[in-house]
């Protein structure tokens, strides 16, 4: 797909991720329409002049919704992705990331002008290994979560394979910056920060993780969207660096300038937690040409002034 206005219809744009990315998208002149049921986010914090249609992804209202718009390309990021909550509700969990996923597929199997599905997937589809994972290593995930992201890949896969559209899903590794909606590691910090405090108190200290700001992701999700024509199923959308919780809160510490003692609570251990999960971008960097340009002392910095976290 050229590099040219497009209209672009995101489905849960009024989430943490999908804000960034819309505005992004009206920054670089296309026309961007919305659909979200805005049960986690809020159409209030995307652009002037974004329409929105709250719509839940499995409903009969999202066919009408996707012809009256008639997209050139679709980037599906609606789902449930907590994956506390997702190990709770599977169920929920496999109707919204799988069923509405197909729902979708269905509605775009109607439109006219649809050329490219960018699928926003996650790295939890990979199974627990250490070192930078590729887009060569056979899927795994080890969760409600992980498993219902691996089928909807499966899904927009199948749909490429049987349509003109062309498509790719974005294997996101660990999201962070302004405006997350769910309470991962680095809100919980802040949170804990926010009133004075420089104790933290934390679940397991030792998984390491691959976080990539939510700036990046979207310039990511973009270079997708153009170079969707020549991509593999799927790209890894990271760092190629993975940092321990404890590293995080040092990183933290750095940017604030203080010193911050971290402890564990019982009660935020995860009973299934993975210890490694860290991406080889070699394959996405040279399919796209993206590579990520936030470093996590300087993210970290500037979210602490965002939420007005200074030093004492």
């Amino acid at each position: 797909m050229s590099q040219s206005s497009k209209r672009i219809l995101v489905t849960g744009g009024a989430g943490f991720v999908g804000t960034r990315f819309v505005t992004d998208l009206v920054e670089a002149g296309h026309d961007v329409h919305v659909v979200d049921d805005c049960s986690v986010g809020s159409p209030d914090r995307l652009p002037a002049g974004v329409t929105v249609d709250e719509v839940d992804v499995r409903s009969r209202e999202l066919e009408p919704a996707l012809q009256s718009y008639d997209p050139h390309a679709i980037v599906h990021m609606a789902a449930i992705h907590y994956v506390p909550y997702c190990d709770e509700h599977p169920g929920e969990t496999y109707d919204v990331n799988v069923l509405g996923t197909r729902t979708l597929l269905d509605a775009a199997r109607t439109l006219d002008t649809l050329e490219t599905v960018v699928n926003v997937s996650s790295a939890a589809v990979y199974p627990p290994l250490d070192g930078p994972l590729s887009e060569d290593v056979r899927p795994g995930p080890m969760d409600p979560y992980g498993k219902s992201k691996l089928v909807g890949e499966e899904l927009v896969n199948l749909f490429g394979e049987r349509t003109d559209v062309d498509t790719v899903s974005a294997r996101l590794f660990n999201v962070y910056g302004p405006g997350e909606t769910n309470p991962h590691l680095i809100p919980a910090i802040l949170d804990q920060l926010r009133d004075g405090s420089r104790t933290v108190e934390l679940g397991n200290l030792t998984p390491r993780r691959d976080y990539v700001h939510v700036r990046d992701v979207s310039r990511a999700l973009q270079r997708l969207v153009d170079h969707a024509d020549d991509a593999p199923p799927a790209l890894n959308v990271g760092t190629g660096d993975a940092h321990s919780v404890r590293a995080v809160v040092e990183a933290v510490s750095l940017a604030l300038g203080e010193d911050i003692e971290v402890t564990q609570d019982q009660e935020r251990v995860r009973a299934s937690d993975r210890p490694h999960l860290q991406a080889d971008i070699e394959r996405m960097s040279s399919v796209t040409g993206w590579t990520p340009t936030v470093g996590l002392v300087d993210g970290l910095a500037e979210l602490l002034v965002m939420d007005g976290v200074e030093a004492t």
